[in-house]
């Protein structure tokens, strides 16, 4: 049976600082290289083009981004029902204030999970 190529996404929230450390890298940037070696190792170190692609990094900041914490489990969730959802993050939204991921919002709500 012929095998497919597939595209698979993992967001990965991290705490880490952006300094520079001895290493010359950041600690997000360290983390970055171990995540990327840790896929290959996965895959059992497939040759190009397959394995790792590309790394990218977003500060998820909630006063310049469309994405905050649950209110109830303090997951990281974009509100899908605001301009520009953060690509990657859990689906939320407001409920009488609050954010919540698709997981606690209340039965019936259109992005309830």
């Amino acid at each position: 049976m012929a095998k497919k190529t597939f595209l698979v996404t993992l967001t990965v929230a991290v705490e880490a600082s952006d300094q520079e450390s001895s290493s010359g890298l950041s600690e997000l940037e360290e983390l970055e290289q171990r995540l990327i070696e840790s896929v290959d190792t996965a895959l059992d170190s497939p040759s190009r083009p397959l394995g790792w692609q590309v790394t990218w990094s977003t500060e998820l900041d909630p006063a310049a981004i469309n994405c905050g914490q649950c209110a109830v489990c303090g997951g990281w969730v974009t509100d899908r029902e605001r301009p520009d959802p953060v690509k990657g993050l859990c689906n939320g939204a407001r409920v009488e204030g609050q954010l919540l991921c698709d997981e606690h919002l209340p039965a019936g709500h259109r992005l309830a999970f």
